[in-house]
């Protein structure tokens, strides 16, 4: 069966690109210059969210080391067993792959009930899959084609059934307003893009093609930070006051005060934003202590001063 799998690959020969195309270099620039920016929004912007800000520069930071390792390794000059170097490529990505689950999972307050698909279940499956199925034949064969494809089958699989997953999770978010509607359209995005990265390395390692379309669900998360600050800045006229930098509330509690000021009910803000009843409880509950406030009205009341 194996020999079938090899026999009928698109590329019947693996072979990894030693130097930097340009479009990953251009991939990189760009990455680097959102970097820098957002350093400059922590270091001199509003304390607000800083943990969200501090997430998303990770996020960043990950998706640039991935293109960076990825399209200068392996390098015939490099220190000690080439082995080594596809270690090193093969743990950032699969490193970047699970920290955009886990920031995805933190953007839609996702909880997930399957055990399976737990971050650090994840974690320890796809770590066990790397040593037990690409290091371990690697250093048996010295096979770079077999431990590959070996290693591979199981991510892609996982990866099919994972975006099925998060898609039937997060579906009816489909059927809310229109903002929190393009933030799932753009989650679906960037996670199906992600998803393809063991397919597309499976049948080889054509950097313009892989890293476009995996650095791509970065980009689908920058446009979701965008959006979720346009959507703030449209609504702030409804507020006398900034309130979100008043009182320290978090891009989620801020998005909850707008609706609750335009009088939607508990149970209507989370049907928009597809979180439970309780969770808008529990936000609503920070957002009175923060603003020192006992009641909806009184709330109100109290932006509209």
């Amino acid at each position: 069966m194996f020999y079938l799998i090899q026999k009928y690959r698109f590329i019947p020969e693996y072979t990894y690109a030693s130097s930097m195309h340009w479009v990953v270099l251009f991939l990189c620039i760009v990455m680097g210059i959102i970097i820098i920016f957002q350093l400059f929004n922590i270091v001199l912007g509003k304390r607000q969210n800083i943990k969200s800000k501090y997430r998303y520069l990770i996020l960043a930071v990950i998706f640039l080391l991935y293109n960076v390792l990825n399209g200068l390794l392996p390098y015939d000059n490099f220190p000690g067993p080439r082995i080594i170097q596809y270690v090193i490529t093969y743990t950032i990505s699969i490193i970047m792959c699970l920290y955009l689950v886990w920031y995805l999972y933190k953007e839609f307050d996702i909880k997930t009930p399957n055990t399976f698909f737990k971050i650090k279940n994840l974690t320890i499956i796809l770590s066990s899959c790397f040593i037990l199925l690409f290091i371990v034949p690697y250093y048996f064969t010295n096979s770079l084609n077999f431990a590959r494809s070996l290693f591979l089958i199981f991510p892609t699989i996982l990866s099919l059934v994972f975006i099925v997953y998060f898609f039937l999770v997060i579906k009816k978010k489909t059927k809310r307003d229109r903002y929190f509607k393009v933030q799932t359209y753009l989650g679906l995005s960037s996670i199906f893009s992600l998803v393809m990265l063991p397919a597309l390395t499976y049948f080889g390692d054509f950097q313009p093609i892989t890293h476009s379309i995996m650095t791509s669900s970065f980009f689908f998360v920058t446009i979701m930070e965008v959006n979720s600050y346009l959507y703030r800045l449209k609504n702030t006229y409804k507020l006398d006051q900034d309130i979100a930098d008043l009182y320290g509330l978090t891009n989620r509690e801020n998005e909850i005060v707008l609706q609750i000021i335009e009088g939607y009910s508990y149970k209507k803000i989370a049907k928009n934003m597809f979180i439970s009843y309780g969770t808008v409880r529990k936000h609503a509950s920070n957002i009175f202590s923060k603003s020192d406030c006992s009641s909806r009205k009184e709330l109100i009341d109290k932006v509209n001063l």
